[in-house]
């Protein structure tokens, strides 16, 4: 190796009048983008540059330093004597390099000595162009630590003392902050006050890069701040820098007091950081922001691993477990618990008293993560509901984050969140708060095993997430649950937007598994659902999510079964073939998708009565329902509500898309005894659009006013569509107020588009209560114009009660009233191909009881083709006894009605075989047939029993398209029947 030294006679005495005068020169002058200078001064060249205050430590009283360059290019060594200036923030170098000498272009270790020379420590990799230094590539400091800090013989640190060494050396150190180097703790101690010297009130720490093995020791951490500004960025170390390795370490923070980015390892983490099986035991209370166990902020790659938590960690905002704040980065954990090596839980708290919680991470923003086997184990009693165990006072809690937008493809594994969940404002779910993805989030065996309660989106999983079809629920099928674990008390508890595994649901997910749900739900207002609180813009398979028979989903408004509100999505079931109606299918050939129940909550009154429940829109799937499609959905649960309560959707509103269609209510209990529209599948529809087709309903229904086997109460938006309801079935026991049918209770409408049910039919008893009512085997009232019932039939006992009302085995009532003495509306009703074969009756003798029609409205003398009674028969009974004369066909037909070709065949009690009586003047009617002693023969033609198979017996019948003789006795004991309905014969 060349070595050059340049020594000169009397600089010191060259340097006295040269610093008084600077560095100055008349001749040569450069300068570059460092703000390094060369110019020239009697026999020197001088080349002065910048370098930051800290890297070396030069007393006040040394001005002279030697300066020795060793070039990476030959490795030849050039020394220089220099002269150092204080200048604010900085020291300025000036190298004296005699004019026959030259610095060349090269990268140089640069190395200092005081005049008696001691190094300076700090070893600098620099690059000179043009004989001035062009930039800093690194440091390199020699600690004052026993060891070569190599991985074989590592820095020791054994002391307080040792860490006060290791700490100043590190301060020294402000370009590598010790990257590279290997320290190792040999005791357990207490990390130094800061002296005055340097910031902060006690221990704040350093820039860190290199490898700490802690070997199992610890470090117990003094700070006490006043959440000022030199309260920032504060730990074991203030920020690690990229090639950090911390492991093996037992950090015990009594911390307080920090105002930003804070965690017991370190402030602020930034590029490449790896932490293993490090332990936070102690407490950082009353700080600020960004605030972490072990990290206050991160940015890059942070990899945390075999690490746990025992601690107290309280701030104002984004307080984590792990980190308090991840940004623009990745963040990767395994082996994460609150559990000591016996497996029993320590206690830990993570609060803010602001927004931001998370058993990992306040927030993980514009970024990734790939966390598994975590465990955060708090198990609580009933009694201890209000514990802050992950708690923020303003929302976004979440038992792995607060807040998260996910920007890389992440993963969660093997998660359990077994501890509380808190806020006390909205976003909180027992995985994430608020979730936003626009990259995949795989969820496999995740378990939330305890209470998640705040105010608005609250969620099992989510509180509010926006998916965009990135979420992925995968692994084997139940691995991904809410459930309760070793008898703690777990539920799903908010104000609004409150569901079992989403608060709010947005854009749709990838169900790989069926999840499993066992927690009850509870929204206090509205909005609350066995899986989603309300869902957007998704597509939701019930078939991927196992409701438990035991939960209970409750509230006051739009409580479901799976969703308490649904916009503008589609609920899809786990019915996977289209419903056979070519005979009555056995209830138990359908799986269920929801078999808990759906109630508000109170099943008292103040007086003691049970079952007085109070919600509204209560629905076995879902609550409300806006827009939405509805298929193959199943529901043998409990639903109760005081008003639009439904076995499948409680309030379903179509205003410009939907349907519901091969859906089942099997439900063990739909009861609303307080209120109105109750449904075996749907309470209320209002709709603009959609289809309505393929429903069964087998559960017993028990509401109050407007109910219905099928719908409750159909209604119409602004602008509708023709509305048509066709293969729906009711089999169950249908019990109502006053305006009860086994399919529909009522529709009812002003404007003349088509409303029309067909091929549709009941099997159960349809009973009503109350005055003034319409009773019905399909409808209980068409309150409309162009208001069709076709292809129908009903084989179940319509019963009216001791109140008024139009009883009939199809329909109570069809048509419009148009009010007043004299008026017709043209286009009113139409009754064809249907039959009934059920007993009808009436308690009440002002009732006006028909075989198929109670009450026909007005007509129109121009309505001869179609809008009339036509093309039906009877063969059930009419037993009752009524002021006015009952009908086998029709009970009361208004002014301007029309009743043709319709044969009774079943005993009429007190009345005529065809038509009870009329309204009005004027009426109009021709072949009509009743079989002999029937009833009574006012304008019909009766008929002996050996002519039911000769056609001439029945003149206008149309036998080619409309009617068929029963040659076989096989289809209506030898009767003439419908050649198209398809209910007619068929049997429960």
């Amino acid at each position: 190796m060349k070595r050059t030294a340049i020594y000169i006679l009397g600089l010191s005495m060259v340097l006295s009048t040269f610093l008084w005068t600077g560095c100055a020169d008349d001749e040569l002058y450069r300068s570059n983008h460092l703000g390094s200078l060369l110019t020239e001064n009697n026999n020197f060249k001088l080349s002065t540059f910048p370098l930051t205050k800290g890297i070396w430590v030069i007393p006040d009283t040394d001005r002279l330093i030697k300066i020795r360059l060793q070039s990476h290019t030959d490795n030849s060594v050039q020394e220089y004597d220099a002269s150092v200036e204080n200048r604010d923030n900085a020291l300025s170098i000036c190298l004296y390099i005699p004019k026959n000498r030259e610095i060349p272009n090269s990268d140089y270790d640069l190395t200092a000595f005081l005049s008696n020379g001691k190094g300076l420590g700090t070893k600098l990799k620099v690059t000179f162009r043009d004989e001035m230094l062009h930039r800093i590539i690194s440091s390199a400091i020699e600690f004052s630590l026993q060891g070569e800090g190599t991985a074989e013989n590592p820095y020791l640190i054994g002391s307080k003392e040792d860490f006060d060494i290791f700490e100043y050396d590190l301060s020294r150190d402000s370009i590598a902050h010790g990257v590279g180097l290997y320290f190792r703790q040999t005791a357990d101690f207490e990390a130094p006050p800061r002296s005055d010297a340097y910031e902060g009130r006690y221990y704040a720490g350093c820039r860190f890069a290199g490898y700490y093995d802690g070997t199992g020791h610890s470090i117990t951490l003094p700070y006490i701040g006043s959440r000022e500004e030199s309260d920032n960025s504060i730990g074991l170390f203030k920020k690690l820098y990229n090639g950090a390795v911390i492991k093996d370490l037992i950090l015990k923070p009594r911390m307080q007091g920090i105002k930003s980015n804070g965690g017991a390892l370190a402030g602020i983490s930034q590029d490449s950081v790896s932490i293993s099986n490090v332990t936070v035991d102690g407490s950082i209370t009353g700080s600020g922001e960004r605030i972490g166990g072990f990290i206050g902020y991160a940015t890059g790659y942070l990899s945390i691993s075999g690490c746990r938590l025992f601690a107290e960690i309280n701030g104002e905002r984004y307080v984590g477990g792990l980190v308090g704040f991840m940004e623009n980065g990745q963040l990767k954990v395994n082996d994460f618990s609150n559990l000591r090596n016996d497996y029993s839980p320590s206690l830990f708290t993570i609060n803010a008293s602001a927004q931001g919680a998370g058993g990992i991470a306040g927030a993980i923003i514009n970024s990734g993560c790939e966390l598994s086997d975590i465990t955060l184990q708090h198990a609580i009693s009933e009694e201890e509901v209000n514990l802050r165990v992950i708690y923020s006072g303003s929302g976004l809690a979440g038992g792995i984050a607060g807040e998260a937008r996910i920007s890389q493809p992440s993963s969660l594994r093997n998660i359990k969140i077994l501890a509380p969940v808190r806020s006390e404002q909205n976003e909180v779910g027992g995985l994430m708060g608020k979730t936003d993805l626009s990259a995949d989030l795989t969820i496999q065996i995740c378990t939330v095993g305890s209470l998640v309660k705040g105010k608005d989106n609250i969620g099992g999983f989510f509180g509010n997430l926006n998916s965009r079809n990135h979420l992925v629920l995968n692994g084997r099928d139940k691995a991904n649950r809410i459930v309760q674990i070793d008898n703690g008390y777990i539920a799903i508890e908010g104000t609004k937007y409150v569901g079992g595994m989403f608060g709010l649901l947005e854009g749709d997910i990838q169900a790989k598994s069926i999840s499993l749900i066992n927690a009850n739900v509870t929204a206090n207002e509205n909005f609350g659902g066995g899986v989603i609180g309300k869902q957007q813009n998704n597509t939701l398979e019930g078939k991927s999510f196992e409701i438990d028979a035991n939960m209970r989903v409750q509230g006051a408004d739009a409580i479901g079964g799976l969703v308490g509100f649904a916009e503008s999505s589609t609920i899809r079931g786990s019915v996977v073939k289209a419903i056979d109606l070519s005979s009555i299918p056995s209830p138990d050939s359908f799986k269920s998708d929801f078999a808990g129940t759906v109630c508000s909550g109170k099943t008292k009154d103040n007086d003691g009565n049970a079952e007085a429940e109070n919600g509204t829109s209560m629905g076995g799937i879902v609550g409300y329902a806006l827009d939405t499609y509805l298929e193959n959905l199943c529901v043998t649960g409990k639903v109760f509500g005081r008003e639009k309560v439904g076995g499948i959707v409680g309030h379903l509103r179509n205003k410009s898309r939907g349907h519901v269609k091969n859906c089942v209510g099997n439900t063990a209990a739909v009861k609303n005894l307080q209120g109105i529209y109750t449904g075996g599948v749907i309470g209320r529809l209002s709709m603009s659009t959609g289809s309505y087709e393929g429903i069964i309903n087998y559960g017993n229904v028990d509401g109050g006013n407007l109910t219905g086997g099928i719908v409750g109460y159909i209604e119409f938006e602004s602008a509708p569509s023709d509305f048509k309801l066709e293969f729906a079935v009711n089999v169950g026991d249908i019990t109502g107020g006053q305006v009860v049918g086994g399919c529909v209770g009522l529709l009812r409408h002003d404007k003349s588009i088509k409303h029309t049910i067909a091929y549709s039919a009941n099997y159960g008893k349809v009973t009503n209560s109350g005055d003034d009512g319409n009773i019905g085997g399909i409808i209980g009232q068409g309150d409309a114009s162009r208001m069709a019932v076709m292809y129908c039939a009903n084989h179940g006992e319509i019963a009216g009660s001791n109140g008024a009302s139009k009883v009939g085995g199809i329909a109570g009532r069809l048509g419009k009233d148009p009010g007043g003495v004299g008026f017709t509306i043209g286009e009113n009703m139409e009754l064809a191909y249907c039959c009934n074969r059920g007993t009808i009756s009436s308690g009440n003798k002002d009732s006006h009881v028909g075989g198929l029609l109670g009450y026909q409205e007005e007509g129109n003398d121009y309505d001869d083709q179609r809008w009339m009674t036509h093309d039906c028969y009877n063969t059930g009974t009419v037993t009752s006894d009524q002021n006015a004369d009952n009908g086998g066909i029709l009970g009361c037909v208004d002014h301007y009605g029309e009743v043709v070709r319709c044969i009774n065949i079943g005993k009429v009690s007190y009345g005529n075989g065809v038509v009870g009586t009329h309204h009005g003047t004027i009426w109009h009617h021709h072949d009509l047939y009743y079989l002999e002693n029937s009833g009574k023969g006012w304008c019909a033609d009766s008929f002996p029993e050996s002519k039911k198979k000769d056609k001439s017996t029945f003149h206008g019948f149309n036998f080619n398209d409309d009617w068929v003789t029963d040659d076989t006795n096989s289809i209506n004991n030898g009767y003439p029947y419908l050649r198209n309905c398809p209910f007619q014969s068929i049997y429960k």
